[in-house]
């Protein structure tokens, strides 16, 4: 009750409206400093984040404006030389067209200017450029767009042209004037073709530089047994047997070694009932690997359940006793021993067997059993009495054990 007076006292001074200046800050304010700050925090980390995202965004939008700026150009440079090479061929008529008109003016004079010609001369120039005009379209062949075009110009809107681009001052310049006018004009006419195959080559580029290159990757035989052995377990998981049992047949023939999916079709032949495949499939591996003894000891579980058990103690005798798979061999070698009588053989299994677990009951009581067969009874009598001391026994093998040494009572 002290203590709650006091907190009581304290409260009812807090709440005074004198001398709260000397009253110290409760601790809760200063933690309103950091909530008060927090949405601010959050603005300023929102804005950076858009501005980056907006600095990428850009920079993004630059090397793209770029790259179609470097496409643009390569595009009107195809096209610009796809149109220098398709008006070569335009030179013999071009000069054919100047020869003409050279031929026909008297040599040793000035020719006159295009404003001093006479009107049939006009008309005479006018319809030699629309025959050189045909010739080189007809020799380009575009699609015929442009000789239709070319037919459709009248002849009073030639006639400017003429005059103004076949204005020469003096003979030196005449030939010169009359070609540079037929070469713009004959760029017009192979424009629209070479553009086209100028976008199709860019765009075919682009797609050969953007595709990825698919190379077929050859797997070794040893990825490729690996591989199969995966698909044999999934398939054997799954329920699919048959399945299982082609890719573990395959595994193994590209890749004998794989002693783990020979295991694994052997086991499945044994579970299937197929004794004569798994003895098959566990023999050749044996044979091929002696060093495996995982094959010696399925292959005598195989011959067990083939009710031959002079088969399976031989197989079991490949395996060494300093094996890790001693343990399981002497235990196999006892029961098949004692059921085809090598009780001799079978008391050497259980003695190992006691030496390695002591405190097993069932192997105090084996060789118990394999001595008394052999009636060597001292030492059978000693076994039951060591295996009656021992947890882990049955009740009808306490009460064979306690019958069997009430009638070695007597005998030493």
């Amino acid at each position: 009750m002290s203590v709650i007076n006091t907190m009581l006292k304290d409260l009812d001074k807090r709440q005074q409206p004198h001398g709260l200046d000397e009253l110290p800050v409760p601790p809760l304010q200063y933690r309103q400093a950091p909530q008060s700050r927090l949405p601010w925090l959050l603005l300023v980390l929102l804005s950076l984040l858009l501005l980056t995202l907006g600095y990428l965004a850009w920079e993004r939008y630059a090397v793209l404006a770029r790259t179609n700026l470097s496409l643009q150009q390569d595009n009107q440079a195809l096209t610009q030389e796809i149109a220098t090479g398709n008006s070569t061929p335009s030179g013999g008529s071009v000069e054919r067209a100047a020869a003409f008109d050279v031929s026909k003016e008297p040599s040793g004079h000035k020719k006159p200017s295009a404003r001093q010609e006479p009107s049939a001369h006009k008309e005479s120039s006018a319809r030699q450029e629309l025959s050189a005009r045909q010739e080189l379209s007809a020799r380009q062949e575009p699609t015929g767009l442009v000789t239709t075009q070319a037919a459709a110009v009248p002849e009073s809107k030639t006639e400017p042209k003429t005059e103004l681009k076949t204005e020469p001052k003096t003979e030196s310049n005449a030939e010169p004037s009359v070609e540079s006018k037929l070469v713009v004009k004959s760029r017009p006419v192979t424009k629209p073709q070479t553009a086209a195959e100028a976008q199709a080559s860019s765009a075919k580029a682009v797609k050969q530089t953007g595709t990825m290159a698919v190379t077929e990757v050859k797997l070794s035989p040893e990825a490729m047994a690996e591989k199969r052995f995966s698909q044999g377990k999934s398939a054997q998981e799954g329920g699919q047997l048959s399945q299982a049992v082609t890719d573990f047949s395959e595994a193994i023939s590209l890749n004998p070694a794989l002693h783990g999916a020979r295991q694994h079709l052997a086991a499945l032949y044994y579970g299937q009932g197929q004794l004569g495949e798994a003895n098959k499939v566990l023999e050749q591996g044996l044979a091929l690997y002696p060093g495996e003894f995982d094959y010696a000891l399925m292959l005598a579980r195989v011959l067990q359940a083939q009710d031959d058990s002079q088969g399976a103690l031989a197989v079991l005798g490949k395996i060494p006793d300093d094996h890790l798979l001693a343990k399981q061999k002497w235990v196999m070698q006892s029961h098949l021993a004692q059921q085809a009588s090598a009780f001799t053989l079978a008391e050497e299994s259980y003695r190992r067997l006691a030496r390695v677990e002591p405190n097993q009951a069932k192997w105090w009581m084996g060789l118990a059993y394999a001595l008394d067969s052999q009636q060597k009874f001292t030492g059978a009598k000693q076994a039951y009495g060591q295996a009656l001391g021992l947890p882990g026994l049955s009740q009808q093998a306490s009460d064979f054990i306690q019958q069997r040494l009430a009638q070695l009572g007597d005998i030493e």
